[in-house]
């Protein structure tokens, strides 16, 4: 019985990720209220019924998006206790990889979505916060200082602000003659200099 659900299982999972990802590109560039369920089963080549039996609503189809997407840049970072090296790698990933799920974001945010509408796991954020709260009770509070987790929120903001005005940046700053992987590079330095600067060091 087990070996007949094995094929079954793989097929599901298989189908769940062709439609997670028509969802993630159709989102990405029309924006949520643009799409319908229809849309996303028309691009995945399955039924209307098979989207709503498998992920539920449009809202948790959005939802689902976004924790895999969060969860990939996450994981870009597995294995890493240090906060600014954790930041540096997920940063870097999610501009060479995950421009896409940058921009959903963004475009959720320029649509003026409650975050309540979309709440469901960031696993990258959370653990971000996670590490940069664990480090910071390693050291006396200074009250002039932020918290961690709003040097963390406004180094994502930096990485959600460089995916979406990255083409007109480089036009108005004259960067055209650098290739992508320079200017994350270069972006990465940005984000490692205030994370150094303004976070928490790992004990030892």
């Amino acid at each position: 019985m087990a070996k007949r659900e094995r094929p079954r299982t793989a097929k599901r999972e298989a189908t769940t990720t062709a439609m997670l990802a028509a969802a993630r590109k159709l989102f990405s560039e029309q924006g949520f209220a643009a799409v319908t369920v229809r849309d996303i089963a028309e691009a995945a080549g399955v039924s209307h019924a098979l989207v709503h039996r498998y992920l539920g609503s449009k809202e948790d189809i959005y939802r689902a998006v976004l924790a895999r997407s969060d969860t990939d840049i996450r994981d870009a970072a597995h294995g890493t206790a240090d906060l600014t090296r954790a930041l540096s790698l997920m940063v870097s990933h999610s501009q060479l990889h995950r421009r896409d799920h940058l921009r959903l974001v963004i475009s959720s945010a320029l649509q003026g979505m409650p975050h309540a509408t979309i709440k469901g796991s960031f696993p990258a954020t959370e653990r971000l916060i996670e590490i940069a709260e664990g480090q910071a009770t390693a050291e006396p509070l200074d009250p002039t200082q932020p918290p961690a987790r709003f040097v963390v929120a406004a180094i994502v903001a930096l990485d959600l602000g460089w995916a979406a005005m990255e083409e007109w940046l480089v036009e108005a700053a004259s960067l055209a003659e650098f290739d992508r992987e320079t200017l994350v590079a270069w972006l990465d330095q940005v984000v490692l200099c205030v994370a150094r600067e303004m976070l928490p060091a790992a004990e030892g």
